[in-house]
C-alpha cells in the first residue's frame, strides 16, 4: 500500500475539509460516516459517491433512496470517513487507521453542528463503538458523548449494492426511526 494513502501517520496536518463534506440546508445537521475512501469515489472525483465523470455510484443512490423521505440526499448531508487512508483490500489496516485517523474525525466533527451522525455498516459501526467505548447496535438511534458534545447516532447496514439484503433492512430501520429523525434535524 502506498505510504502516501496513510494519513493516520501524519494527523496534524491533515487538512479538516479533505474526505469530509459539510452539509447545507437541513442537511447541515447530519453527518454520513462510511467506513474509508472507496477506489472509484471521492478518493478520485472530490466529491462524496460520485465517480470522476460525475455519476452518482449506486451506493449514493441507496443513500438518497433512504434519505429521501426526510428531505435529505447525499448531496445536502455531511460525509466523512473514519479512516481517511485508502485500505483498498487490505482490510486489516482499517482498523489500525480507524484508531489514527480518529483525532481528525474529532476535529471534523467539531468544526461543524452535527446533530446526527449515520454510520454507514456493521464493521464501521464496530470499530466505532471501539473508538467510543460504547456498545451501539445497528438500527438503534442513541444518543453518545464525544469530547463532551452530545450527538444522536444511528448504525445502518452498509448500502452498498454488494451486501444484498441491506437495503431493504435499512428501508425498515427508517421507517421504524423517522419521526425521531425529523424530530433531530
Amino acid at each position: 500500500m502506498d505510504s502516501q494513502t496513510h494519513y493516520c501517520k501524519n494527523q496534524g496536518s491533515f487538512p479538516l475539509d479533505k474526505f469530509h463534506q459539510k452539509g447545507t440546508e437541513k442537511g447541515k445537521g447530519v453527518l454520513l460516516v462510511g467506513e474509508s475512501p472507496a477506489p472509484n469515489g471521492w478518493r478520485l472525483s472530490g466529491k462524496a459517491c460520485y465517480d470522476t465523470n460525475g455519476k452518482l455510484l449506486a451506493t449514493g443512490k441507496r443513500l438518497n433512496q433512504l434519505l429521501s423521505d426526510l428531505s435529505l440526499s447525499v448531496e445536502t448531508c455531511g460525509f466523512t470517513e473514519l479512516a481517511k487512508c485508502y485500505v483498498g483490500k487490505d482490510k486489516q489496516s482499517l482498523e489500525k487507521c480507524c484508531v489514527g485517523c480518529w483525532p481528525i474525525f474529532k476535529r471534523q466533527i467539531k468544526c461543524a453542528n452535527y446533530k446526527l451522525l449515520i454510520i454507514l455498516g456493521v464493521k464501521t459501526l464496530k470499530i466505532f463503538n471501539k473508538l467510543c467505548n460504547t456498545q451501539l447496535t445497528t438500527g438503534v438511534l442513541v444518543q453518545v458523548t464525544i469530547d463532551n458534545k452530545h450527538y444522536f447516532v444511528l448504525g445502518i447496514y452498509h448500502p452498498s449494492p454488494i451486501n444484498p439484503h441491506g437495503q431493504k433492512k435499512n428501508l425498515e430501520i427508517f421507517g421504524r426511526v423517522k419521526e425521531s429523525l425529523l424530530k433531530i434535524i
